[in-house]
């Protein structure tokens, strides 16, 4: 083991070590640069640890499962995979594995954990192909802290299996009531999802107009009317998984909203400002990027595409380079609401079902309700009325009992 040396070079400190001989020579490995003796005594030592371990990072025992996640993707992910499936791991492992499994150490995971964690994702809607996706990033990542880095023993993940293709998940775990989200927990949503991010919009839109998730995903500009401080609601997107037998690729199509529910509803100022925001940030990056800004198109079957079939549409809902913004985004967002905020019910329609019961608190009358909301009929609204009603009640005995 090379001796560490200190020194001090101008102003700054230095620190270095022997290293192997390489064709009978001598070698030193040093680094220089850092403004106090300590410093360099700290980068110093850990430096010649790793050189004396190959390379590999000291204490595995004391790694969390996200920050091996980190140097997997660093060290092969990055060096081995293309570039799209590293796009792909690092959007499941940060919207889906790390909020869940990350704070685990490294050494410490286990079969029945991953196992419980992949039949959550699959009662929570997770489509097999995403849980697919998940379940190899955690096997692979696993396989590689077993061989080359010998971090544990064996995966445990050798035994995860998928759901039966006969299975149907627990209906109840699916379904998660609806929840109220008071202003404060709003607040924690807006924070961690900003204006200028790819949530805000949707969310602030879910929120403070109550859209249906596929109404909101399908806003084009045409549908907002700035002067009359208003927003139509004309279509809703949905996705078709793929068509083996036509041979026809799974893709987003636009339809009639649910139950025709046609609408036009007033909007806050809040909302109009977001909205006139959004739309200038877009038409900017468009004349940034010219020939390069992604186009999108509805074709006679109302398919989208950006192959220029059909006549161009004019989404809201897109990124800087003009791709598409799908409902899909939300999933990362519940996930961080959950694991992260500690919003354990939260999902994009308790943003509708808070709204309803925002209006109906305020004495909305419930047919204008319905119709903002695009209910079925007022049954669907009243709904929401006797859950109010319910719990102003149980608030009115506290403050007699308070007497």
């Amino acid at each position: 083991m090379g001796e560490l040396r200190i020194r001090k070079r101008g102003d700054k400190w230095q620190y270095s070590f022997e290293g192997a001989p390489v064709d009978g020579k001598r070698t030193t490995i040093s680094k220089s640069g850092y403004k106090t003796k300590a410093e360099a005594t700290t980068e110093g030592t850990a430096a010649l640890q790793r050189y004396n371990q190959g390379g590999l990072v000291v204490g595995a025992n004391n790694m969390s499962y996200a920050d091996y996640l980190d140097l997997w993707m660093d060290s092969y992910c990055k060096v081995e995979l293309r570039p799209n499936t590293i796009i792909n791991y690092t959007k499941k492992i940060n919207n889906l594995i790390k909020p869940r499994l990350g704070k685990y150490k490294l050494v410490s995971i286990n079969p029945i954990t991953l196992q419980k964690f992949i039949n959550d994702l699959f009662n929570e809607c997770y489509s097999r192909n995403t849980i697919s996706v998940v379940k190899g990033v955690i096997s692979k990542s696993l396989d590689y802290a077993v061989t080359p880095l010998r971090y544990i023993p064996s995966s445990p993940a050798i035994y995860l299996r998928m759901p039966s293709p006969r299975a149907e998940g627990n209906k109840k775990l699916r379904k998660n009531p609806h929840v109220y989200l008071t202003p404060e927990q709003m607040q924690m949503v807006f924070t961690r999802f900003p204006e200028g991010t790819s949530s805000y919009l949707p969310l602030l839109i879910g929120y403070k107009c109550g859209l249906r998730i596929a109404e909101a995903f399908a806003l084009t500009w045409d549908d907002i009317d700035f002067e009359k401080r208003t927003l139509s609601v004309n279509r809703q997107v949905q996705w078709a998984e793929k068509n083996r037998k036509t041979d026809t690729p799974s893709h987003w199509y636009l339809s009639n909203p649910k139950y025709d529910s046609f609408r036009t509803i007033e909007l806050s100022s809040d909302v109009v400002e977001a909205l006139r925001h959004a739309k200038e940030r877009q038409r900017g990056a468009q004349q940034f990027r010219r020939e390069s800004y992604i186009k999108y198109y509805m074709d006679e079957n109302s398919i989208l595409n950006t192959e220029g079939r059909g006549k161009e549409i004019d989404l809201i809902m897109r990124r800087d380079d003009g791709s598409y913004i799908n409902s899909r985004n939300l999933q990362h967002v519940s996930e961080i609401a959950r694991f992260e905020l500690g919003l354990e019910k939260f999902d994009y329609h308790s943003l509708r079902h808070t709204h309803t019961t925002m209006l109906l608190e305020n004495g909305a009358d419930p047919s204008y309700v319905q119709h903002r909301l695009g209910h079925k009929d007022v049954t669907v609204t009243l709904k929401v009325y006797k859950h109010l009603t319910e719990k102003m009640t149980e608030r009115g005995v506290e403050v007699l009992e308070s007497l």
